[in-house]
């Protein structure tokens, strides 16, 4: 078990997926368009986890005049009989990401002691626009 727990916690390789992949490998992109996501496995949960994330109208934000930008996120375990207890005090980074696989934000935080989802205590620095967001990496554990 700690030689699995070390393995997802220093995962080198973040494997693309694409949508449908996604769901099936255990991470869900959602929101407005994202279209497919990235992940580090982690050995705390093998349930699946949901990324979505929320938008606020901006005239003049970080994706210019007129524009949705991502504030924040959220990340639910959606497992019938959601099981984070092993993840508790981990920390966890999303990665909003663009063309071509490019990082657009950034959240972090700690896995919250008996959560079932969890966002971070602040959003984004420079929220990005929501229709720049082409997918999503979440690492939790790592």
């Amino acid at each position: 078990m700690k030689a699995f727990r070390a393995l997802g916690a220093i995962a080198a390789g973040v494997v693309a997926l694409g949508a449908g992949q996604a769901l099936a490998a255990g991470l869900n992109a959602s929101g407005q368009s994202l279209g497919s996501g990235q992940q580090v496995m982690s050995a705390c949960t093998s349930d699946t986890l949901l990324v979505s994330y929320a938008t606020a109208y901006s005239a003049s934000g970080g994706g210019g005049s007129g524009t949705y930008d991502v504030t924040n996120v959220t990340v639910s375990d959606t497992a019938p009989t959601p099981d984070l207890a092993a993840c508790a005090g981990q920390t966890y980074r999303v990665t909003l990401l663009g063309a071509g696989g490019t990082s657009l934000g950034e959240v972090t935080g700690t896995v919250p002691s008996q959560a079932t989802s969890f966002s971070p205590a602040t959003g984004f620095a420079s929220p990005p626009a929501a229709s720049a967001v082409t997918g999503v990496s979440l690492v939790l554990g790592g």
